[in-house]
């Protein structure tokens, strides 16, 4: 299949000037436009369309930022998603990171680096995903920059929240005892990769006004070695997992009451819960065990994955879910504590003295060889 050109009803080159022929002034007018339009926020005294956006943050609060990039041809590919959820997706990957220090987002600063044979309405229609989820955070588009490019299509993300003073979530904050917990099910977005390789595409873009979100953070073409899935899962659960992979949340409103729970140590599952409670432990200095019995994967993925579902639940990544570490005398008190509406905790694991991960059946069960992983850029660690 050539990628270039891709198969008709997912937006991209659909129709428009090139940017060759609009320009960078106009690109930006028309940019700038979109996002002023996205809501009034007081905190933003000077807002996109200067040479620089003026914050106002709140007196005494902590600052947090975060910045991430989704490049075509790794994180996504043309055939696969429409433009405006491919910037639907990229800022709620930004947000994640947010989420996982239990912070509240405030804005965000987008740069989009294209080829001059673009089409400007892919270019406002990616914005218009952007706003739209920014809409839903409660976070003001602050500005950005564009920029042509000989390459693929990068669009980076910075994103800024605050946390009240000494109260963010930190991966260092973990000690031996504290039992690991996670919210929602995992697994999800690596069975919506696996059948976006397998050549199952992704439903047609809806019409204006009822699109809804759109990621894939890691290197989406490495996973043509994995094996074929097994054709007994239902049409809705497909539709799941490619919601989970091409249009994922920040679990923003975890990540907070996490905060106000008490809860010091947490982390967002970009790369999958081996690497990223292998992240916590290396910050906190300790081990950790995962109990596999206990981990709330999607029961349609162990039917359609068979024991594939293992790598996929555990190091498939791109979940986009939080783990926390909690002391075990709080976990009854944050169990009945945690607010209804949001994703459920589940107990997976739990940190040990000395250095290391292990994979167990069961607590204090039999130790299990570590899948692999399949969510990282360059290299496996």
């Amino acid at each position: 299949m050539d990628e270039a050109s891709p198969p008709p009803g997912h937006g991209f080159d659909a129709g428009g000037p090139t940017l060759q022929e609009i320009g960078e002034a106009e690109l930006l007018r028309r940019l700038t436009a979109i996002a002023r339009r996205h809501g009034d926020d007081r905190r933003l005294v000077v807002a996109s369309g200067d040479d620089a956006a003026v914050w106002r943050p709140p007196g005494g609060a902590g600052i947090v930022l975060s910045q991430d990039a989704i490049v075509e041809g790794e994180d996504f590919l043309r055939s696969w998603i429409d433009p405006e959820a491919v910037g639907r997706r990229a800022l709620a990957v930004a947000l994640s990171d947010l989420a996982a220090m239990g912070a509240r987002p405030a804005l965000c600063m987008v740069t989009l680096c294209a080829p001059g044979t673009s089409r400007i309405d892919d270019l406002l229609a990616i914005q218009k995903g952007i706003c739209a989820v920014a809409s839903e955070a409660g976070c003001g588009v602050a500005g950005g920059d564009v920029s042509a490019i000989a390459g693929p299509l990068v669009i980076d993300v910075t994103v800024v929240g605050t946390v009240d003073p000494g109260r963010a979530l930190r991966r260092d904050r973990g000690r031996p005892g504290d039992l690991l917990v996670v919210t929602g099910r995992l697994g999800g977005a690596a069975a919506g990769l696996r059948l976006l390789l397998d050549g199952r595409r992704a439903p047609a873009p809806a019409p204006e006004g009822h699109r809804h979100g759109a990621q894939a953070h890691g290197h989406v073409l490495q996973g043509h070695d994995r094996p074929p899935a097994a054709a007994d899962a239902g049409a809705d659960a497909e539709e799941r997992w490619l919601g989970r992979q091409l249009r994922p949340r920040a679990r923003l409103g975890e990540g907070q009451a996490l905060v106000r729970l008490g809860v010091a140590c947490a982390g967002d599952l970009s790369d999958g819960l081996i690497v990223d409670v292998g992240r916590i432990t290396e910050a906190s200095g300790c081990a950790a065990e995962i109990w596999l019995e206990n981990v709330p994967a999607d029961p349609d993925i162990r039917i359609r994955l068979g024991a594939g579902w293992v790598d996929a639940a555990l190091g498939g990544g791109e979940d986009f879910e939080l783990v926390a570490a909690v002391a075990a005398e709080r976990l009854d008190g944050l169990l009945a504590r945690w607010p209804a509406g949001l994703e459920p905790l589940h107990v997976v694991g739990r940190l040990t003295p000395g250095s290391g991960l292990r994979l167990l059946d069961c607590r204090d069960g039999k130790e299990l060889p570590l899948p692999s992983v399949a969510s990282r850029h360059f290299r496996q660690p």
